[in-house]
């Protein structure tokens, strides 16, 4: 639990220069000690800190240069406190918003108290750089699929199809029998999807290798254990936690840190039906909701997860399909948080009357 502080330097982070406000709070009231503009670089923040006392505590939000710049200041024996934007509306919203007003209530909230600003913990660097890693890959990816596409829809406007196959195969379509129209058309996205599969594979090689070494090996694969759950998806939930389930006071916990519970509106005797939160990585709750695709397909095992996606189903309704991937990311998230905080434990994918209930349905199935 942090203490009270007395003095604070909030930043207002931009890409080329910070704006810095030094707060110091005296017989209740408020006061600013020094405002001024820094360049946003290492050195010019550790010239500017060099001087303050190491009792300040530096407060800025997360962004592009959280990382670095909480390095640096911690290097220099202070406090750097990180703070959640999307926690703070009064900052992010407000009617009067600019850089100097920005610094000035950063500050202002470390003074009053720090809980204010809902504090992030992040990453160590070996988890940052998986997701990084995956985030390239991920790139390359959509980069391949919107080349494909392309190359379908010109060949549909020439009057024929391409051959389906996957998308990382497309590239080695025997092309004989094409249109020399199209062949010249097409041959440099073909080489340029040969370069990319090339590519994606050396990030995939990239990724492994480090899901399956150090700290991360156990890890990786214990959440791996759970169905649907592959390779990428569960290296990217282990690293988004920091390889750190204890940060969880409950399993169910996780759910909403990925954004995959609903948001709450409720005043009064109103209590509407809301969305879900999509908070945390977005690009990790992607991926979640990839494995619960994969975990509810009509091919998959017989699991809890894919039970509990197929009862919703079943109600029926306009988005009956979304609300059903959404409930078993969730579950899987959950349940591999729930592994990883229970080493010992063992993972039962189908329960008993879970089992019951499929041979029941399908039974039904073939007598109707």
């Amino acid at each position: 639990m942090d203490g009270e502080y007395y003095t604070t330097i909030g930043m207002d982070v931009s890409d080329r220069t910070t704006k810095v406000c030094v707060m110091a709070k005296e017989r209740g009231a408020r006061r600013i000690i020094e405002e001024t503009t820094i360049p946003t670089t290492g050195d010019a923040l550790r010239a500017y800190l060099s001087g303050k006392s190491s009792d300040w505590p530096v407060v800025f939000e997360t962004g592009t240069h959280c990382r670095w710049m909480k390095r640096e200041v911690e290097s220099l024996g202070m406090k750097a406190i990180v703070a959640n934007p999307s926690r703070l509306r009064m900052v992010t919203e407000s009617n009067t918003k600019n850089d100097r007003n920005d610094a000035r209530e950063l500050a202002r909230f470390a003074l009053a108290d720090v809980g204010l600003l809902h504090p992030v913990r992040l990453r160590s660097e070996r988890c940052q750089q998986m997701l990084r890693l995956m985030k390239a890959r991920d790139l390359l990816v959509k980069v391949r699929t919107m080349h494909v596409n392309e190359l379908r829809g010109f060949a549909k406007s020439m009057g024929f199809r391409l051959p389906s196959c996957p998308a990382n195969r497309v590239h080695a379509l025997d092309k004989a029998g094409w249109p020399d129209d199209f062949e010249s058309l097409a041959w440099p996205l073909m080489d340029m999807l040969e370069t990319i599969d090339l590519k994606t594979r050396a990030y995939e090689a990239q990724i492994r290798s480090l899901a399956e070494s150090g700290e991360l090996k156990d890890k990786v694969g214990r959440v791996r254990e759970v169905y649907g759950i592959g390779l990428l998806s569960g290296a990217a939930l282990v690293a988004s936690i920091d390889a750190d389930p204890g940060r969880f006071r409950k399993a169910r916990d996780a759910g909403a840190y990925f954004g995959l519970v609903p948001r709450q509106r409720q005043s009064g005797e109103m209590d509407a039906q809301c969305h879900i939160t999509r908070a945390g990585s977005g690009f990790v709750r992607r991926l979640m909701i990839e494995a619960a695709q994969i975990a509810m397909r009509e091919s998959a095992r017989d699991t809890d997860v894919k039970l509990k996606g197929r009862r919703i189903c079943a109600r029926g309704g306009r988005i009956a399909k979304k609300r059903a991937l959404v409930a078993v990311a969730r579950c899987l998230v959950v349940t591999a948080v729930a592994l990883l905080k229970n080493p010992d434990a063992e993972y039962v994918p189908l329960s008993e009357p879970a089992r019951r209930e499929f041979e029941a349905m399908r039974s039904d199935e073939a007598t109707a």
